[in-house]
């Protein structure tokens, strides 16, 4: 009933290979989940990221449209949280431009090295997947 459990660790760095094998990537909170209430005083936070700012100026843009266009170029599903009428209007403000190949890679160069959002509840799952080095 359920597929074969694989012993690689799938990375997100893999999406071409992923694409080509029919696989949807998912990105869960791609705008960083600013409102999280475990985030620490340290944790990035990427709609105040000077580049994603930076980027959202340049194309007239808010830093959450960038980071949405951002995952559409890629071709990766996003689920932002929209609960706001005006941010819903906003987050679906994001088919008048595309970002060119610099922008992209501007994007590209972000990395915490980490995790923003942990499911600790399924912590003693098999398939935790958070454990995996990255």
């Amino acid at each position: 009933m359920f597929p074969k459990r694989s012993k690689l660790t799938p990375s997100a760095n893999d999406i071409e290979l992923k694409r080509k094998k029919d696989i949807v990537i998912t990105a869960y909170s791609p705008l960083g989940s600013p409102a999280r209430p475990w985030a620490k005083a340290e944790d990035p936070h990427l709609m105040e990221e000077s580049k994603i700012k930076s980027v959202a100026q340049r194309c007239r843009k808010t830093p959450a449209q960038i980071l949405i266009r951002y995952q559409i170029d890629r071709g990766v599903v996003f689920i932002p949280k929209l609960v706001n009428k005006s941010r819903i209007e906003e987050k679906f403000n994001v088919f008048d431009f595309s970002q060119e190949a610099k922008e992209m890679e501007v994007i590209d160069s972000l990395d915490c090295n980490g995790r923003l959002i942990l499911i600790s509840t399924m912590k003693d799952s098999p398939d935790y997947p958070f454990d995996a080095e990255f």
